[in-house]
């Protein structure tokens, strides 16, 4: 039975941002049940088995790795004690229409000689300085967006937004911003795929997100064992230990509220009604209005909104290995801005497609027999529309055609089509025959199999679009826009799609719950567990000194300098050329500013209260530079050192209790088999 002092806690759906919010809420201390229509947790983080083949069914590649260590550090966990991770290297092989191609690494040297390979001489250099751009739009973005809210749009002109907004070029293409770093066509296409993990054209994807370029490179492409599926396995045994419960194959029919407008728990499709203080849900956004809230939110604004495309995806057993094959490889179309085009503003599928290749085999063996390779393939198409019969299709060329001319619900077609092509590309470009007959056992997934399997509006794998009107106060938050007491999680919600985003996600919902009933944060949100021993002199951080302060300020203002300089001098070339100032400038008689007038302006005019003045400034401005300037009163080891042990002591406790409620469960449960015995 559920602790009576407990709060009441509903989770629907138990994908990656469903299983995130479930641990985190009950760890902090929430009763929890999560339903899952289907019979397996993870959603689209899901395996698929066949005879000793596995194959991630969605993601394949874990990045942004300090968002997952967040996580586990929030629930009072290592994630290294949880899940192995495996680096990929090299990260990817790019495969182009002309035979060539190209390894991107995470080793810098390396790296940077392969980008000096076809850039020519200062191409590293050039690789440098968008890497270090990049990095800045990763540093802002964990810092300012990832971890923030955003429940209005007052929330985008707070300062530290409004500062480094332009220094996130929100405004510029993800191509845009390649284009500026790199001369070489394969160079930019190499540098701007990425955006197919937002579900995005790089034409059309702001350039902030060459943080994936960034993190893929400086924080490293890793790949959990055992697939995807482990890291979400792993979340679900955390959330259980602290007492969180999971209903598979359990659909829900509808989220109830009261006549107050606070969302009271839900309607199982069987007609069972389940209570709870708040619902948080989980399933893709657009669906859940629609189909969980009835007439209460705005469904019809976001149904409008532009989604992410869609994905023919095959899942290959293969009689023997590749070898020309690695762990992550891209094939690039020949007409690489057309391919996307034909995507995302055609919202067809291309005539010519870029896809992805992964052999998790490659990287851990227990994915596939020996000897043998398992490969996913994942080709981006269009999303589903209305067809002109009423039904859900997608956009098709003719043969010459070069706008879509043609719908299509014949999907065994559209995946033979498919299939034919990647065969043919990987053939020629690989070098290798025969590759049809190596294939020993086929799954797909279409666009109209994602809508069916994971209610994903129009088919759309990653939810609404990421483009500038589509995310921060533009996006849905995690509060429900009308209903109190009810929550959302995940792609289409802020701060957006992808496994570590929607982990944020998790984050700023138990955030938002909490706060709303006025329940402190978990310890760990606020006290990370830290590897590295403070106490040793050798470890303390220093803080900055004067002169580097100093040297910061100096160079910081340089610009500002430098601008102010320029405008004078440009208002003095204006004065002698056309005899007269500019008239934006205001026409003063330069012979007021003698000293008696600044100092009747600047002073009150009596010299001993000037003077008073004088010295409290002084003073103040001393006590300030002193204060800044002297040690902390207790070394910043200590203070970790202290808090550490009360963390230590809590989770003591905690354990404590928990050892509790297990012993009187199987007090319990004897209980009630020494009563079956005596009544047989």
């Amino acid at each position: 039975m559920a602790d009576k002092g407990k709060k009441k806690a509903i989770v629907i759906g138990a994908g990656v941002g469903g299983t995130s919010t479930a641990a985190r809420l009950a760890h902090a201390g929430f009763d929890v049940d999560v339903y899952e229509k289907n019979e397996y947790s993870g959603g689209r983080c899901s395996l698929i088995h066949h005879e000793g083949y596995r194959f991630d069914q969605g993601p394949s590649l874990l990045l942004l790795p300090p968002l997952f260590h967040q996580l586990y550090n929030d629930l009072g966990e290592r994630l290294e004690d949880h899940v192995d991770l495996i680096q990929c290297n090299p990260n990817y092989v790019i495969h182009y229409h002309d035979g060539e191609k190209v390894i991107l690494s995470s080793d810098r040297a390396k790296l940077g000689a392969e980008v000096e390979k076809w850039e020519g001489k200062g191409g590293s250099a050039r690789l440098e300085d968008f890497l270090r751009e990049a990095g800045i739009h990763a540093q802002l973005s964990y810092e300012h967006v990832l971890g923030q809210p955003f429940p209005n749009f007052l929330a985008m002109l707070r300062p530290e937004v409004l500062i480094n907004l332009l220094k996130l070029h929100p405004f510029g293409s993800l191509w845009g911003r390649c284009a500026r770093y790199f001369k070489t066509e394969r160079m930019r296409r190499a540098f701007s795929f990425g955006s197919m993990y937002l579900g995005s054209s790089p034409f059309d994807a702001p350039g902030t997100y060459t943080l994936l370029q960034w993190t893929e490179t400086c924080e490293g492409i890793w790949y959990p064992k055992g697939g995807f599926h482990s890291v979400v396995q792993s979340i679900v045994n955390i959330s259980e230990k602290y007492g969180a419960k999971y209903h598979f194959s359990t659909p829900i029919a509808s989220v109830i509220h009261d006549s107050r407008g606070r969302a009271t728990g839900v309607k199982l499709e069987n007609g069972e009604v389940k209570e709870a203080d708040v619902v948080v849900v989980n399933a893709d956004l657009v669906w859940a209005h629609n189909n969980l809230f009835g007439k209460v939110g705005d469904s019809a604004r976001l149904e409008d909104k532009p989604h992410s495309c869609s994905s023919i995806s095959f899942y290959w057993a293969l009689d023997s290995i590749i070898p020309s094959l690695n762990a992550h490889n891209i094939f690039l179309a020949e007409d690489y801005k057309g391919s996307f085009d034909d995507i995302f503003k055609r919202k067809g599928m291309p005539r010519e497609p870029s896809f992805y290749v992964n052999v998790p085999s490659r990287v851990d063996p227990t994915a596939a027999p020996k000897n043998k390779d398992s490969l996913v393939i994942l080709i981006p198409v269009g999303h589903l529309h209305n067809t002109k019969n009423g039904e859900q299709g997608i956009r098709t060329f003719s043969n010459g055609s070069k706008e879509p001319d043609q719908d299509s619900q014949d999907w065994p077609a559209l995946v033979d089509r498919a299939r034919k092509q990647v065969i043919e590309i990987m053939e020629s470009r690989l070098g290798i025959v025969g590759l049809k007959d190596k294939i020993v056992w086929e799954g797909v997934n279409t666009p109209q199999t994602w809508k069916e399997k994971f209610n994903l509006t129009h088919g759309s794998i990653l939810g609404i679009t990421h483009d500038f009107f589509n995310v921060l106060s533009f996006r849905q938050q995690a509060r429900h826009p009308s209903l109190k007491g009810a929550y959302f999680v995940g792609a289409s919600a802020h701060p957006g799609t992808g496994v570590p985003i929607a982990i944020a996600g998790s984050r700023l919902c138990t955030q938002a719950i909490l706060s709303d009933l006025s329940i402190p944060l978990p310890y760990t949100y606020t006290h990370p567990l830290s590897l590295v021993n403070r106490s040793n002199p050798l470890n303390t951080i220093a803080p900055p000194t004067v002169l580097y302060t100093l040297e910061g300020l100096l160079f910081g203002s340089i610009p500002y300098m430098i601008g102010s300089i320029i405008t004078v001098l440009l208002c003095m070339a204006y004065t002698v050329y056309y005899k007269s100032p500019p008239t934006f400038i205001p026409q003063r008689d330069i012979a007021r500013f003698t000293w008696t007038y600044l100092r009747s302006v600047m002073t009150t005019g009596d010299t001993e209260i000037d003077l008073i003045v004088l010295i409290v400034f002084t003073m103040l401005g001393v006590l300030g530079l002193a204060l800044s300037l002297m040690p902390p009163g207790e070394p910043q080891w200590m203070t970790d050192a202290r808090e550490n042990a009360r963390h230590n002591e809590n989770m003591k406790k905690e354990k404590m209790k928990l050892m509790e409620k297990q012993l009187q469960a199987q007090k319990e449960w004897l209980s009630n088999q020494q009563q079956q015995q005596q009544q047989k």
